[in-house]
């Protein structure tokens, strides 16, 4: 920013507004993408995964969505976590046996209200008991 604003006042680049600068190897300036095919699954039993999970697919290459009823061949759960994650009791099931099958969780929490945003807190109130004792959120709650 520093940069691009001593340059604009310098004589050459005087009638321009902004100048396409970047920092070799920054992220912003390379495309991104996973290393290997990964395939994210949002369970339907999770109201509003498959609209994050979609999102983030149309930002990375080599992602793709499932939506099925069940993991299959996925290499990691999206877990969107807002107040209505745990109103479906199959999603409990899923994430259990996700677990189980140590399937890779990635948890998404939303803080829109718009989008069913909630405070954190409200987890340990709506997750299932087995779930939160079985470390469900323990690698959230590291510092």
């Amino acid at each position: 920013i520093i940069a691009e604003a001593v340059l604009l006042c310098s004589p050459i680049y005087l009638n321009q507004t902004s100048l396409p600068l970047c920092v070799p190897g920054e992220p912003e300036s390379q495309p991104l993408a996973f290393a290997k095919d990964t395939m994210l699954w949002a369970s339907p039993a999770n109201a509003g995964a498959q609209v994050l999970a979609e999102e983030i697919a149309t930002t990375f290459a080599g992602l793709t969505v499932s939506t099925a009823e069940e993991a299959g061949d996925a290499t990691h759960m999206l877990l969107y976590l807002n107040a209505d994650t745990w109103s479906d009791e199959r999603l409990a099931e899923q994430v259990k046996q996700a677990r189980e099958d140590k399937l890779k969780i990635v948890m998404a929490h939303e803080n829109d209200p718009d989008k069913g945003g909630c405070i954190f807190a409200r987890f340990f109130e709506t997750t299932p008991q087995e779930l939160i004792a079985g470390g469900l959120y323990k690698d959230l709650a590291r510092s």
